[in-house]
């Protein structure tokens, strides 16, 4: 039973792109202004202004959207999740590759200063 557990374990872990992002990956939080939606769109045209894409995935439940930011090639740089958040506000967690640490910084803060 043990031996049928791993095996089932290793065949699985092979179907898992992580990307660039790896198994531990930089975590950075932010609360931003604007519904889901909304951070999104601000999002995905931050993402452009890096040379980046943001595709959206599966979400994980009804109130959590999920993205990929990806560089041009395919590679993926990091993953996104988007929920509402209380009074108009969205909770944005980005889980990301260092090397992605200064396009996830500059998506942020262009995302602060947006007005919807």
């Amino acid at each position: 039973m043990k031996k049928l557990l791993v095996v089932s374990l290793i065949l699985l872990s092979g179907c898992v792109d992580l990307g660039r992002v790896s198994m531990h990956p930089e975590v950075k939080e932010a609360e931003l202004k604007g519904n889901p939606p909304e951070v999104a769109s601000c999002l995905f045209s931050a993402a452009l202004g890096q040379r980046l894409r943001l595709e959206r995935d599966d979400p994980l439940s009804a109130d959590i959207e999920r993205y990929n930011l990806t560089m041009r090639n395919g590679d993926k740089v990091a993953w996104v999740e988007v929920s509402a958040a209380p009074r108009k506000r969205s909770s944005v967690s980005f889980y990301y590759a260092k090397e992605a640490s200064a396009a996830v910084s500059a998506m942020i803060a262009q995302c602060e200063d947006a007005r919807f």
